[in-house]
């Protein structure tokens, strides 16, 4: 079965990433895969260009400014009939709006994924959001990567509610690429990173934006060395706030103890390597950057927002708390460093966990099942109590 992948843009974000953990799995499960971005191929709207050129992805560019910009739907159409394809998939909100209607004109069933959690907007980005939904749930069906993502949009938007076609799948992590070292492995960092091998170190993997966590991880960090001296907190990623949260490490004198290691093509090594991930962060539909940690046995200190809690479980395989507070990172902190044996076990039950509910392997086949549903006409979402690949609904695994 051929799928053409209509995305927004092919900046940084989970969403682009998800394509090229779809790529690898493709081939096993029967798809054949093209992908679309909407946006022209420059600047940042291109950042992930060479990763799924790398991935053996086939990408094309439609080149629209704008959503509402003229002709935009019928060239979108074109594009769907020359791909061949029997089912589109659009990600994001531009995608979620457009491919619908293009895809009424070119007669191919669309079905659409909205990656985020529902929050306060205005303007534009409002207008959007809700083309995105009333579009989307018109749409063959409208899926959601988290239980968190689909209460909140069936909250903020319930006129456009759709039981029948919205549901819920997470996405998924390739569980042989990211996994927990092999007995005897070093555990050493990176030279450069300049971490003392028998360091405690918690990993923040994300865009430096704001909400993302970054900021209140560094302001706990004073408090967190006062206890753990050797503690060093390895921030993964880039973005438009790295020069501001590098003066607030400096002015709060814990620089030492803070790296910043920039954008990194090696997460899979670094990750099994450190001691626990950590992501105050303020909004979160499903963290890929957790879901990664889990798989490499790593347990998390966390928010308990959006999606989060149907990646950690506190108490099992992580800390969590409340609301993105220096304070509760610093407690949270606390109880993971000054137990080492927890830590383990908390970190053997995230592998296993991963391993169980979101191998990338077990998501690409609910997804292919999903692809057959919509190209033979039947509806994507599926009674309650039947998970992801088809199974009976366990912790994590929810449909709408």
């Amino acid at each position: 079965m051929k799928v053409l992948l209509v995305i927004d843009s092919l900046n940084f974000g989970g969403a682009e990433n998800v394509l090229v953990t779809l790529a690898a799995e493709a081939p096993r499960v029967g798809l054949e895969l093209e992908v679309l971005s909407l946006a022209p191929p420059t600047g940042a709207k291109a950042t992930w260009l060479p990763r799924l050129e790398a991935a053996g992805l086939p990408v094309r560019f439609l080149g629209l400014e704008r959503l509402l910009q003229p002709g935009g739907v019928p060239r979108l159409a074109r594009e769907i009939r020359r791909s061949g394809c029997d089912v589109v998939h659009a990600h994001l909100e531009d995608a979620s709006t457009l491919a619908p209607l293009a895809g009424r004109l070119a007669r191919r069933p669309v079905l659409c994924t909205l990656h985020h959690v529902p929050g306060p907007l205005s303007g534009r980005e409002a207008v959007r959001e809700q083309l995105a939904v009333a579009v989307g749930s018109r749409s063959a069906g409208l899926l959601f990567v988290s239980k968190g993502s689909y209460d909140g949009f069936a909250a903020k938007y319930p006129r456009s509610l759709a039981p029948a076609r919205w549901s819920v799948l997470h996405n998924g992590v390739d569980v042989q690429r990211f996994r927990p070292l092999q007995v005897g492995a070093t555990r050493e960092l990176p030279a450069e990173f300049g971490i003392p091998a028998d360091a405690r170190v918690a990993a923040l993997v994300g865009h430096m934006r704001p909400g993302k966590g970054q900021e209140e991880a560094i302001r706990a960090w004073p408090d967190v060395v006062a206890e753990h001296p050797d503690a060093r907190l390895l921030l993964i990623g880039n973005g438009p706030l790295e020069e501001e949260l590098r003066q607030l490490a400096r002015s709060l004198g814990v620089q030492s103890h803070v790296v910043f290691a920039g954008a990194r093509d090696d997460v899979q090594v670094l990750l099994p390597r450190v001691t626990l991930a950590v992501l105050p962060t303020h909004s979160e539909a499903l963290p890929t950057a957790l879901l990664e940690a889990s798989a490499c046995g790593v347990p998390t200190v966390a928010t308990a927002v959006g999606g989060v809690p149907e990646v950690v479980v506190d108490g099992e395989t992580g800390w969590l708390f409340p609301r993105p507070s220096p304070d509760l990172v610093v407690e949270a902190m606390r109880q993971a460093l000054g137990d080492p044996e927890e830590l383990a076990r908390r970190g053997a039950a995230a592998r296993s966990r991963a391993e169980r509910l979101f191998s990338s392997a077990g998501w690409a086949e609910a997804l292919a099942a999903r692809y057959a549903a919509v190209a033979s006409g039947r509806p994507v979402a599926r009674p309650e109590g039947i998970g992801a690949a088809g199974r009976p609904a366990g912790a994590g695994e929810v449909t709408g």
